[in-house]
């Protein structure tokens, strides 16, 4: 079983900092994920230290959804950050 391991993406920050925000930067991880049967998110996916919930899953939205679309059913595992 082929499986991508991806941590600290930090999905959501007001800085910037988290690069998957932008089409182009999502593109090869993407690309990666289509290639594996699954897919492991190993903490800190969403960045909670600098604003409300709400919007760090609104930023982190487009790349859940092309997430789920390259996986196409294939296995999602999310564990917890620190």
């Amino acid at each position: 079983m082929r499986t991508l391991i991806i941590s600290d993406l930090h999905l959501g920050s007001l800085s910037g900092a988290d690069v998957l925000r932008r089409p182009e930067m999502r593109a090869p991880l993407l690309d990666a994920a289509a290639g594996v049967d699954r897919v492991v998110l190993l903490g800190d996916v969403l960045e909670l230290r600098h604003g409300p919930l709400r919007e760090a899953m609104a930023a982190a939205r487009p790349f859940f959804e092309e997430l789920g679309q390259a996986l196409a059913g294939r296995e999602l595992v999310i564990t917890m950050g620190n």
